[in-house]
């Protein structure tokens, strides 16, 4: 209201101060960092592509202008008001999840509409545009499990397990759905979601400890798993010393005859590329070569880098051009600007990740500290994955990196978190100062 009351405002007064009080209560460190990334994903895009003439990085230019219109919507939203409507949310994803996953299961194409693409079938073909539901998915399943916690009891195990078995319950869902795609890397994100949203709204440390010892017990089991493939690699190669690709001929085989049924052979073959290459790919030439082409990348970027547009193992194909604009993009930029740019990146999104922490520790109520926290956790487990896979720490998963990574569903999956949590920065104590707006004086 006006500081006098016998002034009547007006349109454009009134129309002035929601605008000064949005501007107010925006986060604009969080703005400015995600325009760097988005812009800095354009320019490594179009030089990943341009020795192919690739028109890759046209298409994430629109992209993210769809991702920013919907950044912006979210934001403006009181998200008090999507949590009403967090069961709804949810079952519209997972609604998503569901003709993809039974095609994948029934290993059969829906026309067009939904067919398989390198062995996989994770999209809807809709003609001008595509679209990836397991991305969105993510956001539907954050929204619902941090709804879920935020109006349950928390407190010991005995009096928690009911709310611990719905939130693990409804995480499997989509996590199931997503697995048999076959996506392992986007289906593993639910994990550490799940997880941290427990440990921030308060579980007893029993249960993690429990997690922790069904998580050693599950990583011992593929660790046998692991160990008969490889052996069944090496009774092959023995048994036909002149064959030039011992995995290939294996592949196929052993996952029909696998005790082990929840793992691919090719999602084996990154395992093993990861943990024993030189078992898996002895010559540097199959499932390892674009972990050592990126390896590469990065290490001829030396300091300061090669300079923009001047890097040589995306543009010239060492780098496939399946993987250059997308899961590897991180190494071919790291090639262009060098260490110091790469760190300039990795500090970006540490930045990001802090201003985020920072929105759930000053956020108004638990179901807006949730889903702060949900965002930070499902945005940066794509950022450790994806730059770890680049720098051959972690095991190649297929996840993208935030922003940067070609695809217009993972682009605006991305844009929907952080517009979830600039809607609690403006919601809450946190948004201006002190609740006004400096331009006018005029309460919110």
């Amino acid at each position: 209201m006006s500081r006098n009351l016998d002034e009547v405002p007006s349109p454009a007064a009134i129309w002035w101060d929601n605008f000064a009080n949005f501007a107010w209560r925006t986060d604009w460190t969080q703005v400015v960092i995600v325009l760097f990334l988005s812009s800095l994903g354009v320019v490594a895009i179009h030089s990943a592509g341009s020795a192919r003439e690739s028109t890759f990085y046209r298409s994430q230019i629109v992209f993210v202008a769809v991702g920013w219109v919907a950044y912006w919507a979210v934001s403006a939203m009181d998200y008090r008001i999507i949590q009403r409507y967090a069961r709804h949310v949810f079952l519209a994803s997972v609604a998503l999840l569901v003709p993809v996953s039974l095609c994948a299961l029934a290993k059969a194409d829906l026309g067009g509409f939904i067919r398989s693409i390198n062995g996989a079938r994770r999209w809807m073909d809709f003609g001008p545009f595509s679209i990836q539901p397991s991305e969105f998915a993510k956001v539907g399943a954050l929204v619902f499990l941090a709804a879920l916690l935020a109006r349950s009891p928390i407190g010991t195990f005995r009096a928690t397990w009911p709310t611990v078995v719905r939130c693990l319950g409804a995480a499997a869902v989509p996590f199931v759905l997503i697995f048999v795609q076959p996506d392992l890397g986007s289906a593993l994100i639910y994990l550490p979601l799940s997880f941290l949203l427990l440990f921030a709204a308060g579980l007893a440390p029993r249960f993690f400890l429990v997690a922790g010892v069904v998580a050693v017990l599950l990583a011992g089991t593929v660790a046998l798993d692991l160990r008969e493939y490889a052996a069944r690699i090496d009774q092959y190669a023995k048994a036909n010393p002149t064959a030039k690709d011992p995995v290939r001929a294996v592949r196929g085989q052993h996952e029909a005859q696998a005790w082990f049924f929840l793992l691919k052979d090719y999602q084996r073959e990154r395992i093993m590329s990861f943990v024993a290459p030189e078992v898996i790919d002895p010559k540097g030439l199959g499932v390892t070569w674009n972990v050592n082409q990126a390896v590469i990348a990065v290490g001829r970027g030396g300091f300061r880098g090669q300079g923009i547009g001047n890097g040589t193992q995306a543009r010239f194909g060492y780098l496939p051009e399946a993987a250059a604009h997308n899961d590897f993009l991180f190494s071919g930029m790291a090639e262009e600007i060098g260490f110091t740019g790469g760190l300039l990146v990795i500090g970006a999104f540490a930045l990001l990740f802090w201003r985020v922490v920072r929105t759930a520790a000053r956020a108004a109520d638990r179901f807006g500290s949730l889903l702060a926290v949900g965002a930070a956790v499902v945005l940066g487990t794509h950022v450790v994955i994806n730059v770890g896979m680049n720098i051959d720490l972690m095991p190649v998963t297929g996840v993208p990196l935030p922003f940067l990574s070609y695809g217009g569903s993972f682009v605006l999956s991305c844009f929907l978190l952080l517009g979830l949590v600039q809607s609690v920065h403006r919601h809450s104590a946190g948004g201006g100062e002190d609740g006004g707006s400096p331009a006018t004086g005029l309460t919110a």
